[in-house]
C-alpha cells in the first residue's frame, strides 16, 4: 500500500506507525479519530490533552529522492564534494528504499511469501548496495555518516532476508532463487570483514539492535524537517485573564466602599468577607480563565507548526493542529453517521485530532515528503488494570478429572482507529479503520476493518441536500 493510502506498520510493543507519500503540493487534511473502549476510564484527568499532544501523538515528515531526479544527480557528482547536501542526497536514498522495502514486508505479511517480493527485494537491495558504495567520500564527516549508513544497509537487509527465510513457504521456492539470496548475504559478510564492520555486529541482540536503531536515527536526520511549534490561544488567555482580573477587583471595590460608606469602620465580619472573597476569586480563577478561553478558541487549531528545510532553515510548509477529547454527539455529522456498532456509547471518550497542511510547491522540486504519524499506546496500556482471573479446563476429555488446567485471563481493551483524510483540489475525503487490541503489556492484535466510508458520489449528493433544502425554504 503507498501513494496517498496510508499504511500501518507496527514498532516494538507499544507503537504504531501510519506512513504514506506526499506527491503534489498544495492542502492536506488529515483527521485521526481514536474511540476508547467501554471499560476504559480515560478522560482528561488521567491524561491531558496537551500531554497526548506532546507524549502519545507524533507528526513527521522526511524527504525522499525522486528517481529520475536521483539518477541526474548522481551523473552530477558536484554535490558530494560539499555537506550537508552529500547527507541529504543520501539519507533520502535510505528513506525511499526503506519505504518501498516496508511496502514489500507488508505485502508478504498479508498474502503470504511468494517469489515476486522476494525477488523485488533482492533487486532493490543490490540496486541500492551498488548505488551507495559506487564511490567513498573523501571528507571525514561524510566517511563517517557513509560507513554508519553501510553498516545499517547490510544489517537491514540481512534482517529482511533472514526473516523471509523463517515464514513458511520459503523452502518451496525456486532453488535459485535461494541460492542467489544466500550468495548475497555471503558477500555481505565479505564486505563486513574487509570493511572492518564485524566489530558492530558483535554483542547480545539487544546491544546490536539497539547500536542499529541509533545508527538509524542519525541517519535520518538529516532527511527529517525541522518543526517549529507555536502554541496559539496565549493572547486569548492573557485578554481574559486581565479582563477577569478587572472584573473581580471592580466588584470587589464597589462592594468594599459601599460597605465602608454604612458602617463608616471596619468590622471582623467585613474582614472575613474580604478574606472569603480573596480565597474564592484563587479557586475559581484558573478553572473560569480556562473556561472561557476554551470557549473563545472553540474550533480554532491550538498549535502552528513551521516545518523547515533541514541545515538551510528554508520554510517547506505550515501545519495548523487541533486535538481535543469529545463525547459521540460531539463529532463531525459525516463521521457520525458512518460509524458503525462500534461507536454507539455516548459517554465513551473520544480522542479527535486534526491536521491542516499546506506544502509549498518548492518543497517538492527535488523530493517527495514521507508523511509517518506514529501512536504510543504506552499511556493507554498502562492504564488496563492486571487480572487475576483464571479460567480451568481439562486436559482429557476422556477423564475429565484427571488433569485440569488453569489458564490466567489477560486484560484487554479494544479500541477503533478512524483515519480521514482529504487530497489537494479534491472535495471528497477517504477513510481508514483500524481495530487495536491493547494489552497491560502492550499491542495484542492490530486488525484492518472496513470504514464503511461514503464515496465521492454518495459525499457530493450529500453536501447538495442541505443547500436544496435552504432555498426550498426561502421559496
Amino acid at each position: 500500500m503507498g501513494g496517498s493510502v496510508f499504511s500501518l506498520k507496527r514498532k516494538g510493543d507499544y507503537r504504531l506507525q501510519l506512513t504514506r507519500t506526499l506527491k503534489k503540493p498544495g492542502r492536506y487534511k488529515v483527521e485521526l479519530y481514536l474511540f476508547t473502549p467501554h471499560e476504559s476510564n480515560f478522560s482528561a484527568w488521567t491524561l491531558a490533552e496537551r500531554q497526548f499532544f506532546f507524549s502519545t501523538l507524533s507528526h513527521r515528515f522526511g524527504l525522499m529522492g525522486l528517481p529520475d531526479t536521483d539518477r541526474i544527480s548522481k551523473a552530477d557528482s558536484s554535490f558530494a564534494l560539499l555537506s550537508p547536501h552529500y547527507e541529504i542526497m543520501y539519507g533520502s536514498w535510505l528513506f525511499q528504499y526503506r519505504a518501498s522495502m516496508d511496502r514489500l514486508r507488508q505485502q508478504i505479511q498479508s498474502s503470504g511469501l511468494t517469489e515476486e517480493p522476494l525477488k523485488r527485494a533482492l533487486r532493490l537491495s543490490q540496486t541500492f548496495a551498488q548505488r551507495l558504495r559506487r564511490s567513498v567520500p573523501g571528507q571525514s564527516s561524510q566517511q563517517r555518516y557513509f560507513r554508519q549508513m553501510d553498516i545499517y544497509f547490510s544489517w537491514y537487509v540481512e534482517q529482511f532476508l533472514l526473516e523471509c527465510m523463517t515464514l513458511e513457504g520459503y523452502q518451496e521456492l525456486e532453488a535459485e532463487l535461494k541460492e542467489d539470496i544466500e550468495e548475497y548475504l555471503r558477500e555481505e559478510y565479505r564486505i563486513r570483514k574487509e570493511r572492518e564492520y564485524l566489530s558492530d555486529f558483535h554483542g547480545s541482540p539487544t546491544r546490536v539492535w539497539n547500536r542499529m536503531s541509533l545508527y538509524h536515527r542519525l541517519l535520518e536526520y538529516p532527511v527529517l524537517l525541522r518543526s517549529k511549534i507555536t502554541e496559539l490561544g496565549e493572547g486569548t488567555r492573557k485578554l481574559v485573564k486581565a479582563g477577569s482580573t478587572m472584573l473581580i477587583m471592580s466588584l470587589f471595590t464597589y462592594f468594599l466602599f459601599n460597605a465602608r460608606a454604612g458602617t463608616q469602620q471596619l468590622s471582623l465580619a467585613l474582614l472575613l468577607i474580604i478574606a472569603l472573597t480573596y480565597a474564592v476569586r484563587d479557586l475559581l480563577r484558573d478553572d473560569m480563565i480556562t473556561a472561557i478561553t476554551r470557549r473563545l478558541r472553540k474550533g480554532k487549531p491550538r498549535w502552528k507548526i513551521r516545518l523547515l528545510m533541514p541545515y538551510t532553515k528554508k520554510l517547506m510548509a505550515q501545519q495548523l493542529v487541533w486535538l481535543d477529547y469529545r463525547k459521540l454527539p460531539g463529532l463531525p455529522q459525516q463521521v457520525l453517521e458512518h460509524s458503525g456498532k462500534w461507536a454507539t456509547n455516548e459517554e465513551r471518550q473520544i480522542i479527535c485530532y486534526r491536521s491542516v497542511l499546506n506544502l509549498d510547491k518548492g518543497a517538492l522540486e527535488r523530493d517527495k515528503i514521507q508523511e509517518r504519524l506514529s501512536l504510543d499506546c504506552e499511556h493507554l496500556c498502562e492504564m488496563i488494570q492486571a487480572s487475576r482471573n483464571q479460567l480451568f479446563v481439562s486436559e482429557d476429555q476422556d477423564n475429565p478429572f484427571a488433569s485440569i488446567q488453569a489458564h490466567p485471563i489477560d486484560k484487554q481493551h479494544d479500541y477503533n482507529l478512524l483515519l480521514v483524510y482529504t487530497e489537494p483540489g479534491e472535495s471528497h475525503s477517504q477513510a481508514q479503520r483500524w481495530r487495536l487490541r491493547l494489552g497491560a503489556n502492550g499491542i495484542v492484535q492490530c486488525e484492518t476493518k472496513k470504514a464503511h466510508w461514503p464515496d465521492p458520489a454518495e459525499q457530493q449528493a450529500a453536501a447538495w441536500r442541505p443547500r436544496l433544502g435552504a432555498v426550498w425554504r426561502r421559496r
